[in-house]
C-alpha cells in the first residue's frame, strides 16, 4: 500500500492530465491482476498437504504447473490490459490528453500486469512454504528500491516501470530461492541433494 502511495505522489507531481492518465492505468492494473488470484490459491491449497507428505514428485509437478500457468496467464492478461489502454482509453475518459497518457503508458502497463500476475502466483507458493521471513525482508527491500527509482521518474511509464522492477525482483528471487532448496518447497523438491538446513534472506 505504501508503494502505491509513493506512485500516486510521483504522478501528482507530473500534472493534472498525467495524474488522470495514471488513475486510469492503475485502475486497469488493479482490475486485471485479479486474474492472478486463482493461481495464488492453487499454490496455497494444493502445496501444503504435499509438502507435509514430502511428496517430492507431486510438489515439483504442482510447482512447475503453477509457474507455467502463471506465465501463460500473465502474458494473456497483460496483452488484454495493453490493448485496453491503447485502444479503449476513450471509454474511460473523453479528455484527449488523458487518452494520450494512457496510450503512451500501455507498454509499461503490459509489463506491470505480467510481473504482478506472476508475483501473485509465486507468492501463493511462498505462503504455502511459510517463507514469511523472506517475504517480509523482500517486501521492505523492494519498497525501498522502488522509492529510490521513483525519484528518477519523469513519466507515468517510468512510475509503472518502477513497480515492475519491484515485482520482478521478488519473483526472480523467490523462484531462485526455491530452485536452490532454501525454503520448505525447495528442500522437498531437492531432497536427494545436499542442501543446507538453514535458509537465507
Amino acid at each position: 500500500m505504501a508503494g502505491f502511495m509513493n506512485m500516486q505522489k510521483s504522478a501528482m507531481s507530473l500534472g493534472v492530465e498525467s495524474l488522470a492518465g495514471y488513475q486510469l492505468c492503475i485502475n486497469l492494473l488493479v482490475f486485471f491482476i485479479l486474474f492472478g488470484e486463482p493461481l495464488s490459491q492453487i499454490g496455497q491449497t494444493k502445496l501444503p498437504s504435499l509438502i507435509d507428505a514430502k511428496d517430492k514428485d507431486q510438489v515439483k509437478a504442482t510447482y512447475k504447473s503453477i509457474l507455467v500457468l502463471s506465465t501463460i496467464a500473465s502474458l494473456g492478461v497483460g496483452a488484454v490490459a495493453y490493448l485496453t489502454a491503447l485502444f479503449g482509453s476513450g471509454v474511460f475518459s473523453s479528455n484527449v490528453g488523458v487518452q494520450a497518457v494512457a496510450q503512451t503508458t500501455a507498454p509499461s502497463l503490459f509489463f506491470a500486469v505480467v510481473a504482478t500476475v506472476m508475483g501473485i502466483a509465486v507468492d501463493g507458493c511462498m505462503m504455502a512454504s511459510r517463507d514469511f521471513g523472506f517475504m517480509l525482508v523482500n517486501g521492505i527491500v523492494g519498497f525501498l528500491l522502488q522509492a529510490k527509482l521513483l525519484q528518477y521518474t519523469s513519466s507515468i511509464s517510468g512510475i509503472f516501470a518502477s513497480f515492475t522492477a519491484r515485482l520482478s525482483m521478488y519473483t526472480v528471487l523467490a523462484v531462485g530461492r526455491t530452485a536452490f532448496g532454501f525454503n520448505t518447497i525447495g528442500r522437498v523438491m531437492t531432497a536427494d541433494k545436499e542442501v543446507p538446513a538453514s535458509s537465507f534472506l
